[in-house]
């Protein structure tokens, strides 16, 4: 895999990410292409969610095509087929377990691992970064299932507020990294590993 992926920390859409965005959507084979927005977590303020995406990145002239992907029942080869050829996909915030249902398992990951190898940017903000990691874990430490192990070895905490919780260290002697994201705060790593990943905003790992 040959792509980028941009893990940011929640409440997605503001000023705060524009840079990070940008940066990302940077990195895109075409620059010219569309973004994939996937608007399958924030359940049942989907249409708004997506309509909020498209404001957001038209004032910075980037277009966007909302995924058809809304659960589990949509993953039919046409929808599968948009993510593997998409240059960049955004996996907005919501409800982490309709991530894990529609996207880890499933013939949507197999469509994203294409993506990436093709050099696409895959964008998450909130339970779309926590997507990213291999285990999907609540901010109670609830674990929820497998994420996509994108960031491999890594839990990700969102709206991370500096201070670690009690249960992390559970996951650290099971040998994870945990990767804290304070909202404002985005990470962009290569898939490759051989561009060192770029912080913006406060990133904690322990």
């Amino acid at each position: 895999m040959s792509g980028w992926i941009l893990s940011s920390g929640g409440n997605e859409f503001s000023a705060a990410y524009l840079e990070a965005d940008l940066a990302a959507l940077a990195k895109r084979k075409n620059l010219n292409s569309e973004l994939l927005v996937v608007v399958t977590a924030p359940f049942p303020t989907q249409l708004l969610a997506y309509q909020t995406a498209e404001k957001y990145f038209a004032n910075s002239g980037v277009k966007t095509i909302m995924s058809p992907i809304l659960s589990e029942t949509d993953l039919i080869i046409e929808n599968v087929t948009q993510l593997a050829q998409a240059d960049a996909i955004y996996f907005a915030g919501g409800t982490p377990s309709r991530l894990t249902k529609c996207f880890v398992d499933t013939t949507a990951e197999t469509a994203l691992r294409t993506a990436l190898t093709n050099g696409a940017v895959l964008m998450g903000s909130s339970a779309g970064a926590m997507l990213f990691g291999t285990k999907v874990v609540m901010p109670g430490g609830n674990e929820i299932g497998k994420g996509l192990n994108l960031l491999e070895n890594q839990i990700v905490l969102a709206h991370f507020g500096g201070t670690w919780p009690t249960w992390c260290t559970q996951f650290q002697n099971q040998g994870f990294g945990l990767l804290g994201l304070a909202e404002g705060s985005s990470l962009l790593t290569s898939v490759t590993a051989e561009t060192a990943p770029i912080e913006f905003g406060p990133v904690s790992r322990n």
